[in-house]
């Protein structure tokens, strides 16, 4: 446990039984104690704790996994002091141990000015109060105890009983004030002509004194229990602050009187307010968070007794504005529409952030149709709105998705999933509009697939089902470079053991955020596979890795690439040759420029993938420190019937050379073409011309 770096002396016990030793071998001031225990229960632990201790001797916060109030109740009610769900928070865990040990200082204070005054007043059987040097019968003015310092021990007892940094009353059985030390006056704003003979249920918030009334009752009907509880307290300036009170009931005779303490804790309370209010909503908006979102959804489908409607959210322009603007304007943005929804949707509605870009509203006892008006009215609200940033004013819009929560959601999982589709629907068909979730919808049956993929690809990962599959690239004019030169592809085993082709999940792959996964895979596998065979890592001249878009760029793959290669062997990255599409490379040169250079400095080399494919090729090409060119496949296929593929892919050629850069033609998939390129001067070909993609049993093999 952290407890020993907070300056606590921790002891752990592995069982109740140990626990129980440890306390008949040491003295301790405060237990936490787990319910969960072997050999003994928690709650038999307690019980023999208190057999032995009372809840003031030995203070006892029970930490439990439950939080259900029967379980509670239970534990209060053998002893505990205190309950804490797991695991918790740490800051609250903590002010809740002080708070406990100051009570047990302060307990143990209370006893002995007791023990003080049961030495200076001799308490005559019919309860009147005297002192050795008065008469026999002092007087009583209004039930009160009336007392005059005439000694030393008097004054001492009355200044530390005045100074202790606690609120300390004294009560009647009518809960009126007898008595309230100087230090708790003043630390509530009073007078103590304002507090005197007044009952005490006047000094709490107004909301708490029924339940103020009912614990002092509680106390007076048993008197032989030390009682606690947490209350707010009414300050003279109006505020109200949270407080734990102790009570203890003296019967002397006819006369009884309540003993209590009062410890400010509102600085705990307004902690645990804060990690309650940070734990269900989002930080930067202040809306509720994905999960608080859940838990409503949870509520409403199992309550589904009325009509609801889900809508997704999604801000179209969001990445633009955050990329060329920067993350400042980003959340400012995210900030104003959070505002923008507020002010459309109705209270009662609940509005949360569940994304970077993502918001979700759970229209409560709302028709569809309804719904559906409201989601307009957002949509229409934030079309019209315009984001001001640095003197620069942005146009910005939103996609949104809804669904009717009726039988066919199964789940909270199953709604936000078709209101998810629902959205992605509106933004294929062209952004800026409202879409409502139909099972038999085209673009929802592709996402609908694409989401089964999804699991599919995470699926094989887990269970290792990916294959690399090496394709040759073979030299057309340039035959001075020996050795094996090929591409890494990759390949799916499906659960059936059939191969399934990248085609098929690798959009998904994008769509879902995972192919940086699969591009993690290939990485490793790709160098564990060339360091573990000697043969093909002395023939090898050049392997090509593909890195996605999602991975290009990224600093966390980066890293991992330095560490992998760094890992497999040190002479390995001038043999590898990371290929990246030319759209990937363009979105942000900047970065891409960093990137590439980064690795080259490694010794990897770099191919600009689908040449040719972009608006602005050329533009770019001489800002990008790359190796080879990759002519696009859709030229090069037709180059021997089409004579605009023809000039394509010879301008494309003969521009790479005067730039320095090496060119490889994709797609060459019979020798008329191959004898094209090799005409033209093209360096590289790869295609079925050159060879099918092979396993990598059967190119190890080879």
């Amino acid at each position: 446990m952290r407890l020993g770096a907070k300056g606590y002396h921790v002891v752990t016990a592995e069982s109740g039984r140990k626990a129980l030793a440890e306390l008949d071998a040491h003295e301790f001031d405060l237990m936490l104690l787990d319910l969960q225990m072997p050999e003994m229960s928690g709650n038999e632990v307690l019980k023999q704790v208190r057999n032995r201790y009372s809840d003031s001797q030995l203070p006892v916060i029970v930490l439990a996994a439950s939080d259900d109030k029967k379980d509670i109740a239970r534990t209060l009610e053998l002893g505990a002091n205190d309950y804490v769900v797991k695991p918790g928070e740490l800051p609250i865990l903590l002010a809740r141990i002080n708070t406990l040990l100051s009570l047990r200082k302060t307990t143990r204070r209370l006893c002995e000015q007791e023990s003080t005054i049961n030495r200076v007043l001799k308490i005559f059987p019919n309860g009147t109060p005297i002192r050795s040097a008065e008469p026999a019968n002092p007087p009583r003015i209004d039930g009160t105890w009336q007392f005059q310092a005439t000694n030393t021990l008097d004054r001492r007892f009355n200044d530390l009983y005045d100074n202790t940094p606690m609120i300390c009353f004294t009560l009647n059985r009518n809960l009126e004030v007898l008595f309230a030390n100087r230090f708790g006056i003043q630390y509530l704003g009073y007078l103590p002509t304002e507090i005197r003979s007044r009952s005490l249920l006047e000094f709490y918030a107004e909301s708490d004194q029924n339940l103020a009334e009912d614990y002092l009752n509680g106390a007076l009907s048993q008197p032989d229990r030390l009682h606690r509880w947490e209350i707010r307290r009414l300050k003279r300036n109006g505020t109200t602050i949270w407080m734990r009170e102790t009570a203890r009931v003296i019967n002397s005779g006819a006369d009884t009187l309540i003993l209590m303490t009062s410890e400010d804790i509102d600085d705990t309370y307004t902690l645990a307010e804060k990690l309650t209010f940070n734990s269900t909503h989002d930080e930067l908006t202040g809306l509720a968070n994905r999960k608080t979102l859940e838990a409503r959804l949870s509520r409403v489908i199992e309550s589904a007794h009325s009509e609801h409607t889900l809508a997704i959210i999604d801000i179209d322009q969001f990445k633009i504005i955050n990329d060329t603007c920067g993350h400042a304007a980003g959340d400012e943005l995210l900030k104003q529409t959070a505002r923008i929804l507020t002010q459309v949707v109705r209270k009662r509605d609940t509005i949360a952030r569940i994304g970077g870009d993502e918001f979700g509203v759970l229209f409560e006892d709302c028709p569809l149709a309804q719904a559906t008006a409201t989601a307009e009215a957002i949509r229409e609200a934030l079309t019209s709105f315009q984001f001001e940033w640095q003197s620069s004013a942005h146009r910005i819009s939103a996609s949104v998705g809804l669904v009717s929560i009726d039988q066919r959601c199964d789940g909270v999982a199953s709604a936000l999933s078709m209101a998810d589709m629902a959205c992605y629907a509106a933004k294929d068909a062209g952004r800026s509009r409202t879409h409502v979730y139909h099972p038999e919808n085209v673009c929802v049956l592709a996402k609908q697939g694409e989401m089964r993929w999804a699991m599919r690809i995470n699926n094989a990962l887990r269970e290792n089902r990916f294959e690399l599959s090496p394709q040759s690239i073979a030299p057309i004019t340039n035959f001075e470079q020996a050795g094996d030169h090929y591409e890494i592809l990759i390949r799916m085993r499906d659960e059936d053991g059939k191969l399934v082709l990248p085609g098929e999940f690798l959009q998904a792959a994008e769509r879902y955020n995972l192919a940086t996964n699969i591009d993690r895979w290939v990485i490793k596998h790709t160098l564990e596979w060339l360091s573990s065979n000697a043969r093909i890592f002395e023939r090898l001249h050049s392997s090509g890795i593909n890195l996605s878009g999602q991975s290009f760029g990224d600093t966390d793959i980066l890293r991992f690439i330095t560490e992998q290669l760094d890992h497999y062997a040190p002479g390995l990255a001038d043999k590898i040759c990371f290929e990246v599409t030319e759209t990937a490379a363009v979105s942000d040169i900047v970065q891409a420029k960093r990137f590439i250079s980064a690795l080259k400095d490694r010794g990897c080399s770099f191919a600009l993938d689908d040449f040719g494919s972009g608006f602005s090729s050329f533009t770019y090409l001489k800002n990008l420190p790359v190796d080879f060119l990759k002519i696009d496949g859709s030229f090069v296929r037709e180059v021997a019937r089409d004579s605009v593929d023809l000039a394509m892919v010879r301008s494309i050629n003969e521009i790479g050379h005067v730039m320095g850069k090496r060119t490889i033609a994709e797609f060459v998939e019979d020798e008329a073409i191959l004898g094209i390129l090799g005409q033209i001067g093209v360096d590289y070909a790869q295609g079925y011309a050159i060879g099918r993609p092979q396993s990598i049993v059967e190119f190890t093999l080879c």
